[in-house]
C-alpha cells in the first residue's frame, strides 16, 4: 500500500491517469476531476449546478493535493473514471461552449477559456 503522502500519490495518479484514453479523468469527488495532459496530472473543477460541466483548471500541486486529501485517499480505494469529451476540446484549443437555461425563456452560451 502506498504513503498517504503527496510524494507518493502524486506519481502513483500520473501513472494511473497516462495508460488511460486521452479525455478520461478521475472523478475525485462531486466537483473536482484529475486528468493526464501529456505532461502532468492538472485539475478541473466542475460546475456547481451538478451538471458536470468543465468550469477551471488548476495545478495539482501539493495545497491542491492538501485540500483535497480525503477525497483523494478515498478515490485511490474506489477509483473512478469518466469520459469527457469536453476535455478533449480544451486540451486541443477548441473552445468549449455550453449551454444552459435558467427558465425556458432564458437560455444562456457562453464559451470556456480554461
Amino acid at each position: 500500500m502506498c504513503k498517504m503522502e503527496y510524494a507518493s500519490l502524486q506519481p502513483e495518479l500520473a501513472t494511473l491517469l497516462r495508460r488511460l484514453p486521452l479525455g478520461t479523468a478521475a472523478d475525485i469527488n462531486e466537483c473536482t476531476v484529475a486528468f493526464w495532459d501529456g505532461q502532468e496530472v492538472r485539475g478541473l473543477r466542475l460546475r456547481p449546478d451538478g451538471g458536470g460541466q468543465l468550469d477551471a483548471d488548476f495545478e495539482f500541486d501539493e495545497r491542491s493535493f492538501n485540500q483535497l486529501h480525503s477525497d483523494i485517499v478515498a478515490w485511490m480505494a474506489v477509483p473512478r473514471y469518466a469520459m469527457r469529451p469536453e476535455l478533449v476540446d480544451w486540451m486541443e484549443g477548441r473552445p468549449i461552449v455550453v449551454r444552459f437555461a435558467l427558465s425556458p425563456q432564458s437560455i444562456y452560451t457562453y464559451e470556456l477559456g480554461l
